[in-house]
């Protein structure tokens, strides 16, 4: 079991302060960090080069230039989408989440997932050493004035990814959809 912090409470400009709900922190798109768009790719081949990230394959492509990832703590992973563009003239964003690893089926779970604000930066901060935060893409973060605590549960089990592990889930997965599908009254 391992604890991330996440944004709960922030100040945007103008004083404006926002409380972030526990549904709005699912949202991997709630926050993004900010980089300097002429400094993507160094800091793309430092992470790979010296932080030990790797391509995220298989992924689902989201439109991002660089999708990468690292085991940060088995069997969960930090994945980095990185867009060379954003609202803010000059910077690249990330967003950013934990998942279980690619090598298990529990990968595909949706439920395995939280999006992260401040792990990608332990590991780039030595080529570049700001942390700018973007609420909903376009409102820089002034202030975090408090953070939530998440518990992180690994799954009861792990299946390592083969042929037959895959289609045992999607089999187990497509079934349970359609008997929720029948089993719920106003179908």
């Amino acid at each position: 079991m391992s604890y991330l912090l996440f944004p709960k409470n922030i100040r945007l400009p103008y004083n404006k302060n926002i409380s972030i709900s526990k549904e709005k922190a699912r949202d991997e798109e709630a926050f993004s960090l900010l980089i300097p768009e002429n400094k993507t790719d160094a800091i793309v081949n430092y992470l790979k080069n010296h932080a030990g990230f790797k391509n995220a394959i298989p992924s689902f492509d989201k439109g991002e230039e660089y999708g990468i990832s690292r085991i940060i703590k088995a069997p969960w992973e930090l994945h980095l989408r990185i867009y060379s563009s954003s609202y803010f003239p000059d910077f690249s964003k990330i967003y950013a989440h934990i998942e279980i690893a690619r090598k298990y089926v529990e990968h595909l779970n949706f439920r395995y997932v939280q999006p992260v604000v401040y792990e990608p930066f332990k590991f780039y901060k030595n080529i570049f050493s700001e942390l700018i935060v973007a609420y909903e893409s376009k409102y820089i973060v002034e202030h975090v004035n408090e953070n939530y605590w998440f518990k992180i549960l690994n799954p009861d089990k792990l299946t390592p990814v083969s042929p037959a592990s895959i289609i045992g889930f999607t089999a187990t997965s497509i079934s349970s959809k359609i008997k929720n599908y029948f089993s719920n009254p106003k179908h």
